[in-house]
């Protein structure tokens, strides 16, 4: 069975989506053992919904500005 920390790992980047049908059920037994693991799941749930519906509200000139500024501070560093 995974770590924790594998888990976290796995759940918060795009490898979850990928990955097949056995690391898919172990990360489910986990999360359904762990209630840390399991309770930070549900936190990225409740913030990627936060965002996808704020998302739609933002005109999209205010996206772009604010793309530029990020780009533009990163360049700085």
């Amino acid at each position: 069975m995974y770590r924790c920390s594998e888990v976290v790992r796995l759940i918060s980047s795009d490898e979850y989506l990928t990955a097949g049908f056995f690391q898919k059920l172990q990360i489910r037994l986990h999360l359904a053992l762990c209630r840390n693991c399991s309770k930070y799941a549900r936190q990225l749930r409740a913030i990627a919904q936060a965002v996808r519906k704020t998302a739609r509200d933002v005109p999209a000139a205010e996206v772009e500005s604010a793309k530029s500024r990020i780009l533009q501070h990163l360049k700085q560093r």
